[in-house]
């Protein structure tokens, strides 16, 4: 699982600081996939769901209060 427990990164020394940027890279790279919501959201953020077989692409909804299937099927 490749989420990240925010997307701000925090004035902090060096490793701490590239170790909150890989975090959120990895989130970003892996689609945040998990089987539960991340926990930190946004406005159009995507969320590969695998929870569900098969997994379900979602996207989070305007009002950042809800991700909405987008795209299921297939193995990945």
């Amino acid at each position: 699982m490749a989420q990240a427990p925010g997307f701000v990164i925090l004035n902090d020394n060096g490793a701490a600081v590239r170790a909150q940027i890989n975090q959120v890279f990895a989130a970003l790279a892996s689609t945040s996939i998990g089987g539960a919501e991340p926990p930190a959201t946004m406005p159009g953020m995507l969320w590969l769901d695998t929870s569900t077989t098969p997994p379900t692409l979602r996207i989070r909804d305007l009002s950042d209060s809800r991700f909405d299937a987008l795209l299921d099927g297939g193995e990945y």
